[in-house]
C-alpha cells in the first residue's frame, strides 16, 4: 500500500551542488556560485551546466532529440503520462525529480503539482533546451543521474522513464520513505515494430531491479494499440528506440516502405519506497 506523505508547512529551497566540491550552490543574477567561488551560468534556455568533463556532446544528440519531442507530442504516449501524473500527485510530494529527464515531456506534469519543487536532470543538453523551454517552473541541471548534483535525503519523489537507473544514488538524495517510480518497457512493447523489422521478434527481458536500500511496494502496467499514420511518425518512434542502432541496414529498409503502422505499446510501472535508516 502506498504512503501519502503530508507536506512541511516550512518551504525550504533545495540547492544545486557544486560539481568541484560539492558545496551549496546560490543564484545570483543567472550565475550559480558557491562558497569557494566555483561559478556556473545559468544558460538562456533555463538550465545549468554542472557536467565537468570536456567533452563536448553528451547524452542525446540534436536529431534524437528533435524525433522524440515530434513523436512525443502527436499523444502516442499521453496514457503513460496521464497515468504517471495520477500517481504522483497522490503522492503528494514536496520535491521531485525527474531523472533523465531528456527533452521535459514527462517533467511537464510538474506543472499540475501545488507548492512542489521540481528539478530535471539529463547529460543532455540539446534535450535540456526542449525542457527549459516546456516546463519554466522546473530547475534544471545537465549532470549524470550517477552522480546528481543534489543534497542528501531532500527529495520526496523520483521518477525515472527509459532512463538510465542508479539506484544507490536515488537513495541518497530520497527522503527516507521516499518513492522512486521506474517506468519501462513491458514484454511485448512495440510488437508491431519488431515484427516488421525482424524475422524472428523477441520478446523484451523483465528483470525487476533489486537494490539493499528500497522495497518493491508496487507495480503497474499499461498497455494498448498505437496507429501511426505517416512514415515520418515511423522513423521518429524508431529512431527514439535502441532498435535503431542495433538493426542492419537491409532491416530498416522494411521500415523504409510503410506509410502506416500499428503497434502495441507495454509500460511497466515499478513503485519502490526507501527503506528508513
Amino acid at each position: 500500500m502506498l504512503h501519502y506523505p503530508q507536506k512541511s508547512e516550512v518551504f525550504v529551497m533545495i540547492p544545486f551542488l557544486c560539481p568541484v566540491c560539492r558545496r551549496p550552490l546560490t543564484l545570483t543574477q543567472s550565475v550559480y556560485q558557491c562558497e569557494k567561488r566555483h561559478s556556473f551560468d545559468l544558460s538562456r534556455f533555463h538550465y545549468v551546466n554542472l557536467i565537468r568533463s570536456s567533452k563536448k556532446i553528451h547524452g542525446d544528440n540534436a536529431e534524437m532529440v528533435k524525433a522524440r519531442t515530434r513523436f512525443l507530442q502527436s499523444g502516442a504516449y499521453q496514457p503513460l503520462k496521464d497515468q504517471l501524473t495520477e500517481l504522483i500527485q497522490t503522492l503528494n510530494p514536496s520535491s521531485v525529480l525527474d531523472s533523465g529527464c531528456g527533452e521535459g515531456y514527462y517533467t511537464e506534469l510538474c506543472e499540475t503539482l501545488k507548492s512542489c519543487e521540481c528539478f530535471g536532470i539529463d547529460l543532455s543538453k540539446e534535450a535540456l533546451k526542449q525542457a527549459g523551454r516546456s516546463c519554466p517552473s522546473v530547475r534544471f541541471a545537465a549532470a549524470s543521474v550517477f552522480e546528481l548534483p543534489l543534497p542528501d535525503q531532500t527529495i520526496d519523489v523520483i521518477w525515472s522513464c527509459f532512463a538510465p537507473l542508479a539506484m544507490a544514488e536515488n537513495a541518497r538524495v530520497l527522503k527516507d520513505q521516499g518513492k522512486l517510480i521506474v517506468v519501462g518497457p513491458g514484454q511485448r512493447h512495440l510488437w508491431g515494430l519488431k515484427e516488421v523489422l525482424y524475422d524472428t521478434p523477441y520478446l523484451n527481458p523483465q528483470e525487476t531491479t533489486v537494490a539493499p536500500e528500497f522495497d518493491l511496494i508496487d507495480e503497474q502496467t499499461l498497455r494498448y494499440e498505437i496507429q501511426l499514420e505517416s512514415q515520418a511518425q515511423i522513423q521518429d518512434l524508431f529512431t527514439m528506440t535502441p532498435y535503431y542502432y542495433k538493426t542492419s541496414i537491409e532491416d530498416k529498409q522494411k521500415l523504409a516502405v510503410l506509410t502506416q503502422l500499428s503497434t502495441e505499446v507495454e509500460f511497466i510501472l515499478r513503485i519502490y519506497q526507501k527503506k528508513s535508516v
